[in-house]
């Protein structure tokens, strides 16, 4: 009869790439037991293990609990492993459609970090945006601050729960008659850029910033004292002669997310602008628009 080649805890574990710690939990939960243990209490461990451990290892790999492992092990059929590869490739599929959206959230957030080290602040100029999709929140124009804090919180609990962040700071909606009266803190929507198709979206949290020509102007320090930023963008439009579109769009680039000083954060605060066009008979002395290019 041939020799039964075996090895010590130690040995074993050197040879299956394991802390030898490892091997004696696995032992004292009863998922992968030595082939003996000697009289003065080492465990032995033989050749024949070396498969059945590899495979307990490739269970883990798979996403099994060790609990699971053990009770897989103790029962195991063709059709047992069959339903165990289902269940598992269901969840192989959900880990790869998590890690994708995270790496979209992390590439986002470097490009906007790039985007935010050339940025000129405190000035207007014209641009032309595409279009956006956002998830808007419920309306909290005119409401107190704790309806506020009420509203934005389940609005991110409603963007996080339905996977719909793309990565993007929060941002927030101003209404024309309120950004053009001194009156721009009181925000009429709170809003969350996403690339998910807006059809996963609640009809009524859809919200597309159109594309088209926008003045725009970045602010440098806290987002919440934007009087300096829009008294900028009203004297642009009124020297333009630009009638501004219904909302003004305040977007996050540098946030708390990356920085601890609030002097350090930019906010991004756009308006759509048009030319407005003279009445029949008046005659325009003004310099010309500036074209959105």
């Amino acid at each position: 009869m041939a020799k039964r080649i075996t090895f010590h805890a130690g040995e074993f574990a050197q040879l299956v790439g394991v802390n030898k710690k490892t091997l004696h939990y696995y032992d004292a939960i009863g998922v992968f037991q030595p082939d003996s243990v000697a009289e003065n209490g080492y465990r032995c461990y033989s050749a024949q293990q070396l498969y059945p451990f590899y495979m307990l290892r490739t269970l883990q790999q798979l996403g099994l609990s060790l609990a699971q492992i053990k009770a897989y092990l103790e029962t195991r059929s063709p059709e047992s492993y069959a339903a165990l590869l289902h269940r598992q490739q269901k969840w192989l599929q959900q880990e790869i459609h998590r890690y994708q959206r995270m790496s979209r959230l992390v590439d986002n957030n470097i490009q906007l970090l790039i985007f935010s080290r050339n940025l000129v602040c405190a000035t207007v100029t014209l641009e032309n945006l595409p279009a956006a999709d956002f998830v808007q929140s419920a309306s909290v124009r005119g409401c107190s601050l704790t309806m506020r804090e009420k509203v934005i919180s389940q609005h991110v609990r409603y963007c996080q729960d339905k996977e719909l962040s793309a990565g993007y700071p929060m941002g927030a909606m101003v209404a024309r008659q309120d950004f053009m009266t001194d009156n721009e803190s009181d925000v009429s929507y709170y809003m969350t850029q996403t690339d998910k198709n807006l059809r996963y979206v609640a009809s009524l949290y859809r919200r597309q910033r159109p594309a088209g020509c926008y003045a725009v102007t970045y602010l440098q320090g806290d987002y919440m004292e934007t009087a300096g930023a829009y008294a900028l963008l009203r004297d642009y439009l009124a020297q333009h002669h630009l009638q501004p579109g219904p909302y003004s769009y305040e977007e996050g680039i540098v946030d708390e997310m990356s920085s601890a000083d609030a002097g350090h954060y930019i906010t991004r605060i756009m308006v759509a602008a048009q030319a407005v066009l003279p009445a029949v008979g008046d005659v325009v002395t003004a310099e010309p628009t500036r074209s959105c290019e």
